[in-house]
């Protein structure tokens, strides 16, 4: 398109602005955005209740004051949860808390975006500085005087854009940030009035990214850096208002230095918050002489029973329910009846993994997995009623299985740290279903911040979640025992910690007593004094061929360890996947100002060793210790979460961890495959990505189905 040039001239940022001299400044903000009104992976509806909050903060001499105002709108109402219903609430708190003079307006992009918000700021002549989509058209007043007015979207004008650098502070930094700023054009706003539209970049990245700010403005001759300071505002609020939301549901600090029960809690659980944490606990002496059964008996449970009836709830891509079908003691092994996941994609996962593992057993699939996988939602009222009709038909159910979404009591989604969340509440579903089946056996997993989560989420000194979990599985009938386990201990080359618990119901034979320290879990077979050490990242991916950033073929012929030169992880792994062929060492293309951060990465290290170049980031000083972290060749793995968006970085490679890097490190053999699309086209990286963060690592749900096996 042609060049509007704006008639206005960059200001320098000399002198006072309007912008300086204001004392108040207005922000406005809302929930809509929020977690916890996402999808979730186990619901087709859209989580997070019927209203949404809108509050206007008031800011005094740069410093956070109090909240202003605040109005719950209908979220379903007609416009009342879209841009225009929010909008309004927010004029209305502007009227009520009439601004001070001087006072400006500050908001994101909702309200940026919206036409009525904009409008009615200009006609009471209120004083605004908002942040634009790149998307947002806009009225550009020409350089020549009776020109007409030109339509352009915001990122167009970019591309032409004067640049200057400047150092801004962001509200709540401690450092100034260096941006590129620009002004876009002169803009017509309602009313006939003018105002303006400008630009900021970080991190020297070219394009629209996470980085690029565009703001709209009816201060026309205010200083950028002050805008732009203004504008920060409007993102710096949001972590502000969820920070003083989880305070009451933070977990509090460990306080001996070992991980011992926090309060909250009655659980006698040793937290591995971190993996130093880990280090220390596996280091005490004699943490692994232990002897799970202690004097009680074993075979009572099954006695007899050679195939075990279980049921998979929530199965995600199915890694727990894969260790079951892997497990085989006692000449016992399981066949699962019924596998219960909503989402499509996923599903789709399991139907070809379920098929492949038949092929791979040579028995007829429903000897050993379901017949068919269709989508479910398990909250639905017909759904228990289906499930309990299918193990009615196959005579009952033994072992019941199933990880409830955990997304509300992550430690990597601290903003949902509360049983309220639509996603947490999940869990009671789980137990409705062992109440309405009665299996012999339950396992649940889920993250450590459900030991820490308050039930009836007001934290403080009241009951976890885990806690309800154990009391109310007590009064159905269960002896009922909490573990956290890390996925380490058991062949898996991953620090993952894990919370477990196992019912075993009381009419089965076996007393509390029965069961050693450990409880009914496996005890630790890898580790400082278990006999085997870790399993470290180059025992599980050194075969893999070399690959380059974003490369993309789905299926690699090369020559992979699988013989007698194999450590035992290796030929686990290879075992059933095809010969001289490697599948799914993809990985995701990366910019090349990423790649060159990776360069200055070394092994073991993160973003502190590249700090002075992560200049996009807002506030760099609270970024996790995990994000572009390096993985060191002779440790065992970070957990693996979404390991794109956290940039795991190969050991030695500059890229990205591929596909079947992370599935090893998680241990899923190499026959295993992630859908990426409903039909099973190749493709969607991403869901695969996703798939994978969420799944439970199969070695060690394998170890648990061993030891279930045993009772």
């Amino acid at each position: 398109m042609t060049r509007i040039p704006p008639r206005i001239q960059s200001r320098n940022g000399t002198g006072k602005s309007k912008v300086a001299q204001s004392k108040s400044v207005l922000v406005v903000e809302d929930d809509a955005a929020r977690s916890k009104r996402r999808p979730i992976a186990g619901l087709r509806r859209i989580a997070g209740g019927s209203r949404i909050v809108v509050r206007m903060h008031r800011i005094l001499n740069g410093q956070w004051k109090k909240i202003a105002g605040e109005v719950q709108v209908p979220k379903a109402a007609k416009r009342g949860g879209g841009k225009e219903g929010r909008s309004e609430a927010a004029l209305t708190m502007l009227k009520k808390n009439r601004r001070r003079k001087g006072s400006i307006v500050v908001a994101g992009t909702s309200y940026g975006g919206s036409a009525g918000f904009i409008e009615a700021l200009t006609k009471e002549e209120i004083d605004f500085a908002v942040e634009v989509r790149p998307s947002t058209s806009i009225e550009c007043i020409g350089c020549a005087e009776g020109q007409e007015l030109r339509r352009a979207t915001a990122s167009d004008l970019l591309a032409n854009a004067e640049w200057r650098n400047a150092e801004v502070t962001p509200p709540g930094g401690k450092s100034s940030v260096r941006y590129t700023v620009a002004d876009l054009a002169e803009i017509h706003l309602p009313g006939s009035k003018t105002g303006r539209l400008f630009a900021a970049q970080t991190g020297g990245i070219k394009g629209v990214h996470s980085g690029t700010i565009i703001g709209m403005t009816s201060l026309c001759d205010a200083p950028l850096e002050d805008l732009l300071r203004c504008i920060g505002w409007a993102r710096w609020i949001r972590p502000l208002v969820r920070r003083q939301e989880r305070r009451l549901q933070k977990p509090p600090t460990v306080s001996n230095g070992n991980g011992a029960a926090r309060s909250g809690s009655g659980l006698a659980l040793r937290y591995r918050s971190n993996i130093s944490l880990a280090r220390l606990q596996d280091e005490c002496p004699g943490r692994w002489d232990v002897d799970c059964f202690g004097d009680g008996p074993r075979g009572v449970q099954f006695d007899g029973a050679k195939v075990l009836n279980l049921v998979e709830l929530f199965a995600g891509a199915g890694g727990m329910g894969l260790g079951f079908l892997m497990a085989e003691r006692r000449k016992r092994r399981f066949r699962l009846m019924f596998s219960g996941e909503v989402h499509p994609i996923y599903v789709q996962t399991l139907r070809s993994n379920h098929e492949t593992l038949a092929k791979r057993r040579r028995a007829k699939p429903s000897e050993l997995v379901p017949e068919s996988v269709e989508p479910v939602n398990l909250s639905g009222r017909t759904t228990i009623d289906l499930v309990e009709s299918t193990v009615r038909d196959a005579a009952g159910v033994d072992v019941l299985i199933g990880g409830p979404p955990c997304q509300g009591f992550s430690n990597a989604n601290r903003n949902s740290w509360s049983s309220d969340n639509p996603q947490n509440r999940l869990v009671n579903v789980f137990m409705r279903y062992v109440e309405k089946l009665k299996p012999r056996v339950f396992l649940m997993e889920n993250v450590q911040g459900i030991v820490w989560t308050a039930k009836n989420g007001k934290g403080g000194a009241q009951p976890s979640v885990a806690d309800h979990i154990v009391k109310r599985m007590g009064l159905a009938g269960y002896m009922v025992f909490p573990k956290l386990l890390d996925a380490v201990w058991y062949g898996v080359p991953q620090f993952r910690t894990r919370f477990f618990v196992v019912g075993i119901h009381r009419d089965a034979g076996y007393r509390a007593e029965d069961f050693g320290a450990w409880g009914p879990f496996p005890a630790p077979t890898h580790g400082p004094g278990a006999g085997r050490p870790f399993v470290t990242v180059r025992e599980a991916i050194c075969d893999l061929p070399a690959i380059g950033n974003g490369s993309s073929l789905d299926e690699m012929h090369c020559s992979v360890a699988a013989g007698a030169g194999a450590n035992w992880f290796l030929k686990l792994m290879r075992s059933g996947a095809p010969k001289e062929k490697v599948l799914d060492h993809v990985c995701s293309r990366h910019a090349d100002y990423v790649i060159e951060r990776y360069k200055l990465i070394p092994p073991g290290g993160n973003w502190q060793d590249i700090a002075e170049m992560m200049s996009n980031y807002t506030q760099v000083d609270r970024t996790h210790s995990n994000i572009y972290r390096r993985l060191n060749w002779d440790e065992p793995s970070i957990t693996i979460g979404h390991y794109r968006k956290s940039m795991l970085v190969h050991p030695e490679q500059h890229r990205g961890l591929s596909l079947r890097e992370a599935c090893r490190l998680q241990s899923f053999p190499d026959w295993f495959r992630f859908a990426g699309s409903e039909d099973g086209r190749p493709g969607g990286l991403m869901h695969k990505q996703q798939q994978l963060a969420n799944a439970v690592c199969p070695l060690l749900s394998k170890a648990i189905a061993e030891f279930i096996l045993e009772l």
